[in-house]
């Protein structure tokens, strides 16, 4: 995303498992809202890409990048 470009308000992910959460086959990890069809595909394999599943027990702890 450049400067130029706005920031769409009505478009987000909500997720619905957070680090360290047990996960079960078939719960839903995130919900994608977004106004645009086209852009599900490519936020989709984002989400794909930032879970990762493991039977390891997890430590959470902070990992805040950025608050816009």
């Amino acid at each position: 995303m450049n400067h130029e470009e706005e920031i769409d308000r009505t478009a987000g992910i909500v997720l619905n498992k957070k680090i360290g959460d047990t996960v079960n086959s078939g719960d839903i990890l995130a919900y994608i809202h977004t106004n645009d069809e086209s852009k599900v595909r490519g936020a989709t394999q984002n989400l794909e890409h930032a879970f990762q599943i493991t039977k390891r027990r997890i430590n959470p702890t902070s990992r805040v990048v950025e608050i816009l």
